[in-house]
């Protein structure tokens, strides 16, 4: 009587959701954690930046800031569009070649990255920030040697840059080494306590080792920026992971709070009073809600069917298995909850 599993913390997970956040290309997704941007939340955002670009019509700035929103929201002509605005005022700006490779980064266009930043180093021989943006692009390309030298650059003309240790924790995670990430991600948060993503990988390294020391580098994020849930799912997990279901029920409910259509704390507080509290009902009405958020979400209909069966609710029980196969043919676990109920009927 297998389940579908809560999401549990791997290293590719936590490679997947960091990556994302500074290196994505045109073909990459968002991870499913990630909350979609309210439409009247984009337009007040790209308002304040359009009215900042027409206070400070000579700036370069703020078209910057408005370039790297448009890239990050893959409108990358406008953001281009931006970039050659700033250049109009000053062409030999460093600061519009590092965001330029930001663009092209996040366009999946390595080379030109470089490129941008060949140019900014041109004009900038001692900025560190252009030794650790040609870091993050060679990062993308799993180059390590080239990651690590440009890191290592870096470092040499600022030994307290944090994102050149926190780059340094991404790359040494990719390439195995979960010892130097956490100790590349303390130096990074020693140099900068309110680094919210070295303290988010922390949490994880840590959860992973079942260590206590998880829950404060997690609150801590949390508490950083305490409208992005990811932190506090993570948090949830540790809990459930550790055999504390009522702690991670709480830390779901905290979530839901922020926002009620993450649909992984709804799944998640299913499984827990489903697997951990045997509270079949609970359990069913979690499910559903996450259902109700994504229709199609196989899993949660899947223990949902399973609770259901445990409940007593034979019929409703069938009725969710056989939703399941026809979203997903031969499913097993499917297969097997309708042969389970077959014998049951008999």
């Amino acid at each position: 009587m297998a389940l579908n599993k809560s999401h549990s913390l791997s290293l590719s997970f936590l490679l997947i959701v960091t990556v994302i956040l500074f290196f994505s290309s045109c073909n990459q997704k968002p991870d499913n954690n990630a909350k979609p941007i309210a439409n009247d939340t984009i337009t007040d955002q790209l308002t304040l930046l359009t009215n900042a670009i027409i206070a400070n019509p000579n700036e370069i700035k703020p078209l910057l800031d408005r370039s790297i929103y448009y890239a990050h929201t893959d409108k990358y002509n406008d953001a281009l569009a931006d970039v050659n605005a700033a250049l109009e005022i000053n062409e030999n700006d460093p600061e519009i070649y590092i965001a330029l490779s930001e663009i092209y980064l996040y366009s999946g266009k390595t080379q030109r990255a470089l490129d941008a930043l060949k140019k900014a180093k041109e004009l900038s021989p001692d900025n560190d920030r252009v030794d650790v943006s040609t870091a993050r692009v060679y990062l993308t390309m799993s180059d390590y040697k080239q990651t690590f030298n440009a890191l290592r650059e870096a470092l040499k003309k600022n030994p307290d840059n944090a994102e050149a240790f926190f780059i340094s924790g991404l790359a040494n995670e990719e390439i195995g080494d979960t010892t130097k990430a956490i100790d590349s991600y303390q130096n990074a948060v020693a140099r900068d306590k309110k680094h919210f993503d070295a303290l988010k990988q922390l949490g994880i390294l840590f959860s992973m080792k079942h260590d206590p020391l998880a829950i404060d580098y997690l609150r801590n994020a949390a508490q950083l920026k305490p409208e992005q849930p990811e932190p506090l799912y993570i948090l949830g997990m540790h809990y459930q992971d550790n055999g504390q279901p009522d702690k991670a029920l709480s830390v779901y409910q905290e979530i839901l709070q922020i926002d009620s259509t993450y649909k992984l704390a709804h799944y998640n507080t299913g499984y827990v009073y489903l697997v951990y509290k045997q509270e079949y009902a609970n359990a069913i009405d979690a499910f559903s809600r996450a259902l109700k958020i994504d229709p199609e979400y196989a899993d949660a209909l899947y223990n949902r069917g399973y609770a259901k069966e445990l409940f007593g609710s034979f019929t409703e029980a069938r009725k969710d298995y056989q939703q399941v196969l026809r979203m997903k043919v031969n499913d097993d676990k499917a297969v097997q909850g309708l042969n389970r109920l077959d014998a049951i009927e008999e």
